[in-house]
């Protein structure tokens, strides 16, 4: 089965600055995650921008499939060296990371890659090579369902300097943190925010240098399918539901029509549980086999707009309304399919009803962009 990888990142600036000197951009592609984690020179605005630079070079031509190491010998002959300290104006790391479950990293005078396996750091080996006079460390990373790949800037090695460790944290010691706190439930904004957590308490607070961590959790991809509306026509229903229901991941049906029709051609009762009405959202229901039943277009036009205030999980952790639930399984999930049916519901052609009623598609692709904003994966098919 194909990998999927997740990411988490946070950033800390320097003390004093309030921009930081760091830059991470990742992008998704079909089958592959790309990644670049920059290190400008100095801190402030001059190392944002040269960051920023190098990112922006790096991501624009791996997207384009050019090779690695056109891309590293584009930003060796591009970046600027510095003229006193001889050294250059950013330094980098680029990854992709792709589905058959392997990733290729390159560096560039940056902290190697952290590699761990069921909460041991595995030993990486390294090829040199040099590009325009810069030398180049590369690998090949194989990996497994629960692997974590961790990066970060020089910001995190050199915590606790002249503190509580004198010569800086370091890699072996970021990298013990890690083993003891990579556990396999976490996800990888979590554990990301954990090691920023750690870093900052080492500065007291007021830390010496950018900080940035990119974290890659591997595992298999978790899915949903949401069936909302009813199909145009009547025929296709039975293949259709037959379907819906062997898809792998998540079930969730968006609709009382809909759900009633699933519920008639699969044979079993559907059970609305009026505990979880509320003045917003109507009641969810139970069916067996489906593992979320709810109202339709008020629903999603809820979640819609829950999404664009920035709603996330914590957000909704305690209420247990449809709205609520529906958004939990969008978040939790990487890839999720809509099944969007055409038929008209009477009771939304009623002129007293909200305009945006009639319109669901639209509204699913309005949610499908929200989920996008947040590195999910969304297919349609309208029926």
């Amino acid at each position: 089965m194909r990998l999927f990888y997740e990411w988490g990142t946070k950033q800390v600036h320097k003390y004093g600055e309030e921009l930081c000197g760091d830059n991470i951009a990742i992008s998704r592609q079909p089958e592959k995650v790309t990644l670049a984690l920059a290190d400008g020179l100095g801190s402030g605005v001059k190392a944002n921008i040269l960051a920023t630079l190098t990112n922006q070079i790096a991501i624009r031509m791996l997207e384009a499939d050019l090779p690695l190491w056109e891309v590293v010998q584009t930003l060796s002959e591009t970046l600027p060296v510095c003229a006193v300290r001889k050294v250059a104006y950013s330094t980098f790391a680029i990854a992709q990371f792709f589905s058959e479950g392997y990733a290729r990293v390159v560096e560039f005078d940056s902290p190697h890659a952290i590699l761990l396996r069921r909460r041991k750091v595995q030993p990486v080996s390294y090829e040199e090579r040099t590009i325009d006079g810069k030398t180049i460390h590369e690998t090949v990373l194989d990996l497994q369902d629960g692997d974590w790949v961790v990066f970060v800037s020089d910001g995190v090695l050199n915590a606790g300097i002249g503190g509580a460790y004198p010569l800086g944290w370091g890699w072996e010691l970021a990298a013990g943190f890690l083993e003891k706190h990579s556990h396999r439930e976490l996800t990888a904004e979590e554990l990301a925010g954990k090691v920023a957590d750690a870093v900052s308490e080492l500065y007291l607070g007021k830390p010496g240098d950018d900080v940035s961590i990119v974290v890659i959790k591997v595992r298999h991809k978790l899915t949903a399918t949401v069936f909302t509306g009813p199909p145009a026509t009547r025929d296709v229903e039975g293949k259709l539901i037959h379907r819906f229901v062997g898809r792998l991941g998540k079930l969730v049906i968006c609709g009382g029509t809909t759900a009633k029709i699933v519920a008639r051609h699969l044979g079993q009762p559907l059970e609305v549980d009026l505990s979880t009405i509320t003045v917003d959202v109507p009641p969810i229901a139970r069916l067996k086999g489906i593992d979320l039943v709810t109202e339709g277009i008020l629903t999603i036009t809820q979640v819609r707009d829950s999404l664009r205030e920035g709603a996330d999980r914590k957000t909704v952790q305690y209420r247990n309304d449809g709205a609520a639930s529906l958004l939990r399984v969008l978040l939790d999930v990487d890839h999720t399919h809509f099944i969007v049916g055409q038929a008209v519901n009477p009771a939304h052609q009623n002129p007293d009803l909200p305009h945006q009623l009639g319109i669901r598609m639209t509204v699913v692709r309005e949610i499908a962009a929200e989920l996008r904003l947040r590195g999910k994966e969304v297919t349609f098919e309208v029926i």
